[in-house]
């Protein structure tokens, strides 16, 4: 039975963390990336603090951006 905890253990640890990339850098590609307009990408991560950001956290922030309703 500690075998198989140790092994959980190992498997948890050995997940590599997502790369970051400059946001300046996403704006320039968003449209292979993302598919979106550089707009688009600057209006979601309007108000993101950091200079760089996973490609997953820009994806879900674009996904949310997109969906609110317009006033």
């Amino acid at each position: 039975m500690a075998i198989k905890d140790e092994t959980a253990t190992e498997k948890s640890t050995v997940k590599a963390e997502e790369p970051k990339f400059y946001i300046h850098e996403l704006r320039e590609h968003s449209q292979e990336i993302f598919s979106v307009k550089p707009e688009i990408l600057d209006g979601a991560l309007f108000d993101y603090k950091d200079i760089k950001i996973t490609k997953n956290e820009a994806k879900k922030r674009i996904e949310s951006f997109l969906k609110k309703e317009v006033k």
